[in-house]
């Protein structure tokens, strides 16, 4: 990693949701990989996220986390950080971005434009933006995107984000590795000028992040029987699987 500019991993998942690793092992991963900060942002909630900060604390890790969550939005997923509360799910993409706001988080659209896992396409961020334009207007709370993110159906339609970010949305960009496996972390970041969670958030303020796809994710080093048992833990360990449970 470059000393000119931090590095953060905005989207990580531990077992607390559906990933595989404990928050130790992320913190270790993440720490090897020279990242400033991490985001942990299990699916709708929190608890994961302040259980992996209590252990980077108990630990004394160099890596700073940021409480987040993937919040299950109507219109597709949105990332929260920053959060101290769950953001209630199924909500539309402008309630969830206000939810995040008023407990002082920053909202970011996740995997714009990817068809899988659900996402915000064109036509649904523009309504987002039209929808949220009175609280954007004059610097007010900050909504961004997530440019880089090295999940194949984002790869594939990343290009065609960052133009439209450019051309039309112009909101500050973040990358994410949105990694399961601890092997997986910092595959795609984001940058910034100084160290820490304070100066990641003036970043994005200010919208001077740069967002990076760092390398491909080395499935290799997973191994077969936890690449197949992730899909399977994330049918069952989240609370959108909870709720499909409870609908049946």
């Amino acid at each position: 990693m470059s000393s000119a500019r931090s590095a953060a991993d905005l989207q990580v998942h531990t077992r607390a949701s559906d990933g595989m690793d404990d928050a130790e092992t992320i913190l270790r991963a993440a720490e090897a990989r020279g990242l400033d900060c991490i985001a942990i942002t299990e699916h709708d909630d929190v608890a994961g996220a302040f259980r992996a900060r209590d252990a980077a604390e108990r630990s004394g890790s160099p890596v700073n986390v940021i409480t987040g969550s993937e919040i299950t939005s109507r219109g597709g997923h949105m990332l929260g950080l920053w959060l101290t509360d769950p953001v209630p799910m199924l909500r539309s993409p402008a309630q969830t971005a206000t939810a995040i706001w008023r407990q002082g988080g920053i909202a970011v659209i996740a995997h714009p434009l990817s068809w899988f896992p659900p996402s915000l396409g064109e036509r649904a961020i523009d309504r987002l933006l039209r929808d949220l334009a009175p609280e954007l207007a004059g610097g007010g709370p900050v909504l961004a995107i997530e440019t880089a993110n090295p999940h194949p159906t984002a790869r594939w339609r990343r290009d065609r984000a960052i133009r439209a970010n450019r051309d039309r949305w112009r909101l500050p960009q973040t990358g994410g590795s949105d990694a399961h496996f601890a092997e997986h972390i910092g595959a795609a970041i984001t940058r910034y000028e100084g160290a820490g969670p304070e100066a990641l958030r003036r970043a994005l303020s200010e919208h001077s992040t740069s967002a990076e796809i760092a390398g491909l994710p080395p499935w290799r080093e997973v191994g077969l029987r936890r690449i197949l048992a992730q899909p399977l833990r994330g049918m069952t360990s989240t609370p959108a699987a909870a709720l499909r449970r409870r609908r049946r």
